[in-house]
């Protein structure tokens, strides 16, 4: 078996470099694009998210934090207080600044190994400034549509997390107090933490925006996108979603990117949207594995927990599009969507929060 993974992947680095050569316009547009794309959207929604992490391990406010919190967070998720402060940065910094954050806790020892993994599971989200900027307004044109994905998105990663830990580490002592560092020495030292993460963050970006073309040049892409068509079908969404649904799997910030042109109604496009921004794309999950880089962390249960989280968020935005038609008149009307389309994904929904809820746990604790 070891054999063959090195067999493979000396193959797959063999067809990248023939790529890279036979396509090599393709190549430098999709660096172009990726650059564009760090510094236009992701960095500046980011970076200052990257910088505050650390900062609050460092001096300490996290630990307070994590005391204040103790109880009521203990008592929902099973997890140390100090886990609160890495699910509010997750929930406002956006991806990875939530496994950043797990991770520096980790370190510091204010978590142990299997809590930092099962915050893992339910903290790295997409914030705010992502949703709201570049969902909300730039795709769907509507501020007010990004503050209902954010709301859908951060209750998906809630009851994501409540699947996945509940009733967990009821028994451990609290963390051990760790000496807050003079604030000069903490901010410098977090400024540069924060720039190697974005060095990181930008370097997946350009090099998917990178596959991504040359997948598109080679015709992979739609290879990827007809494979997708059965699930998206029984997902109650279009064939034409299929070529976006694949670019954000990939790449998130360019497969959303593609949708304005799909002429979709609000009942494809918000359980659309919901479901790549649960799951955040290969990009986002290449920048997550190299923050844990070295810490020996496993990512069992962070994948566990990304499925869940996109499973729910479809799942959200399927009934709140279904129960709550006129509440959200921000979208073109849906060509053709009749009331049996919309009501199958609702009912699929509400047996899947059901399900989840239910045996998530059991189903994390047997992988």
């Amino acid at each position: 078996m070891e054999k063959l993974r090195k067999i493979t992947g000396a193959l797959a680095a063999g067809a990248l470099l023939l790529a890279l050569t036979m396509y090599a316009p393709e190549a430098a547009a999709g660096v172009r694009l990726g650059l564009r794309t760090a510094a236009g959207t992701a960095l500046p929604a980011l970076f200052p998210f990257f910088v505050a992490g650390p900062l609050m391990v460092r001096t300490g406010l996290a630990a307070a934090a994590g005391r204040l919190l103790a109880r009521p967070f203990r008592r929902v998720y099973g997890l140390p207080g100090t886990g609160a402060a890495a699910l509010a940065l997750g929930l406002l910094g956006g991806y990875p600044v939530g496994a950043q954050a797990t991770v520096q806790l980790f370190q510091a020892g204010q978590l142990s190994r299997e809590e930092a993994e099962q915050l893992l599971g339910f903290t790295n989200c997409s914030g705010p400034a992502f949703l709201v900027g570049m969902c909300g307004s730039a795709v769907c044109g509507s501020v007010r549509t990004g503050f209902v994905l954010y709301a859908i998105h951060a209750a998906a990663a809630l009851l994501s997390g409540l699947a996945l830990t509940r009733g967990k580490s009821g028994g451990r002592k609290p963390p051990r107090p760790v000496p807050a560092e003079p604030f000069p020495a903490a901010f410098t030292s977090a400024v540069s933490d924060g720039m190697a993460t974005a060095l990181k963050v930008t370097a997946f970006i350009v090099f998917f925006a990178v596959l991504l073309s040359l997948a598109e040049a080679v015709g992979v892409l739609g290879v990827f996108a007809a494979a997708l068509t059965p699930l998206l079908r029984l997902a109650g969404l279009p064939g034409p979603a299929t070529d976006a649904a694949a670019r954000g799997l990939l790449e998130l910030t360019n497969g959303l990117a593609a949708l304005p042109a799909l002429g979709l109604g609000a009942r494809e496009l918000l359980p659309l949207m919901s479901l790549l921004t649960g799951f955040g794309g290969l990009s986002v999950h290449c920048q997550t594995l190299s923050l844990l880089t070295g810490t020996g962390l496993s990512t069992r249960t962070y994948w566990a927990g990304k499925v869940l989280h996109a499973a729910l968020s479809y799942a959200l935005a399927s009934i709140w599009c279904t129960a709550l038609p006129q509440s959200t008149p921000v979208f073109a009307p849906a060509a053709a969507s009749g009331p049996a389309s919309a009501l199958f994904p609702a009912a699929a929904a509400f047996v899947l929060i059901l399900f989840s809820i239910r045996y998530g746990k059991m189903a994390k604790d047997a992988l």
